[in-house]
Protein backbone atom coordinates (compact mmCIF):
# COMPACT_ATOMS: atom_id res chain seq x y z
CA UNK A 1 0.00 0.00 0.00
CA UNK A 2 0.93 3.33 -0.83
CA UNK A 3 2.13 5.97 1.91
CA UNK A 4 0.67 9.71 2.21
CA UNK A 5 4.28 10.76 2.34
CA UNK A 6 4.24 9.96 -1.44
CA UNK A 7 0.63 12.83 -1.97
CA UNK A 8 1.30 15.17 -3.70
CA UNK A 9 -1.02 18.27 -2.87
CA UNK A 10 -2.91 19.88 -5.68
CA UNK A 11 -5.41 22.24 -3.84
CA UNK A 12 -8.38 22.32 -1.46
CA UNK A 13 -11.80 21.01 -2.51
CA UNK A 14 -13.63 21.63 0.47
CA UNK A 15 -13.29 23.61 4.11
CA UNK A 16 -15.96 23.14 6.43
CA UNK A 17 -15.37 24.85 9.45
CA UNK A 18 -18.67 23.34 11.26
CA UNK A 19 -16.53 19.67 10.86
CA UNK A 20 -13.35 21.14 11.59
CA UNK A 21 -12.13 19.38 7.74
CA UNK A 22 -10.40 19.74 4.99
CA UNK A 23 -10.83 18.46 1.97
CA UNK A 24 -7.30 17.47 -0.35
CA UNK A 25 -7.28 16.90 -3.61
CA UNK A 26 -3.72 15.29 -4.61
CA UNK A 27 -2.21 12.62 -6.72
CA UNK A 28 -0.83 9.18 -5.24
CA UNK A 29 1.34 6.45 -7.02
CA UNK A 30 -1.22 3.60 -8.98
CA UNK A 31 -1.31 0.54 -6.46
CA UNK A 32 -1.39 -1.66 -9.35
CA UNK A 33 1.15 -0.46 -11.96
CA UNK A 34 4.65 1.12 -11.71
CA UNK A 35 4.70 4.28 -12.34
CA UNK A 36 0.99 5.21 -12.50
CA UNK A 37 -0.45 8.25 -11.01
CA UNK A 38 -4.09 8.39 -9.54
CA UNK A 39 -5.73 11.17 -7.92
CA UNK A 40 -6.39 10.95 -4.36
CA UNK A 41 -8.83 12.87 -2.19
CA UNK A 42 -7.72 12.79 1.25
CA UNK A 43 -10.02 14.66 4.27
CA UNK A 44 -8.37 15.28 7.07
CA UNK A 45 -10.30 16.70 10.58
CA UNK A 46 -9.37 18.26 13.60
CA UNK A 47 -10.75 20.36 16.43
CA UNK A 48 -8.62 23.52 14.56
CA UNK A 49 -7.66 23.46 11.01
CA UNK A 50 -6.05 26.08 9.33
CA UNK A 51 -6.33 25.65 5.13
CA UNK A 52 -3.24 27.65 4.81
CA UNK A 53 -1.27 24.65 6.69
CA UNK A 54 -2.79 21.87 4.03
CA UNK A 55 0.15 22.18 1.77
CA UNK A 56 2.59 21.19 4.73
CA UNK A 57 0.47 17.73 5.79
CA UNK A 58 2.56 15.51 3.47
CA UNK A 59 6.05 15.04 2.25
CA UNK A 60 9.23 13.48 3.80
CA UNK A 61 8.77 16.48 6.84
CA UNK A 62 5.46 16.58 6.58
CA UNK A 63 2.94 16.94 9.59
CA UNK A 64 1.45 13.61 8.93
CA UNK A 65 3.05 10.91 10.85
CA UNK A 66 0.92 8.07 10.97
CA UNK A 67 -1.70 6.49 8.52
CA UNK A 68 -3.91 3.95 8.57
CA UNK A 69 -6.02 1.89 6.65
CA UNK A 70 -9.25 1.11 7.99
CA UNK A 71 -11.71 0.54 4.95
CA UNK A 72 -11.88 0.80 1.23
CA UNK A 73 -13.42 -0.01 -1.66
CA UNK A 74 -11.99 0.17 -5.40
CA UNK A 75 -13.48 3.67 -5.27
CA UNK A 76 -13.06 5.29 -1.30
CA UNK A 77 -10.25 4.69 1.44
CA UNK A 78 -11.69 5.45 5.09
CA UNK A 79 -8.17 6.34 7.06
CA UNK A 80 -7.29 7.20 10.36
CA UNK A 81 -4.41 9.85 10.24
CA UNK A 82 -2.07 11.10 13.47
CA UNK A 83 -0.08 14.63 12.74
CA UNK A 84 2.36 16.68 14.12
CA UNK A 85 0.33 19.59 16.29
CA UNK A 86 1.47 23.00 14.84
CA UNK A 87 2.68 25.40 17.89
CA UNK A 88 3.11 22.12 20.07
Amino acid sequence: MTTLKNFKFKRILNEDPTTHSLALLGTLPGPQIAGEIVQAIVRVEKTVLNSNDASRFFGEDGLIVKFKLEESTDIVWICSISYIELGA
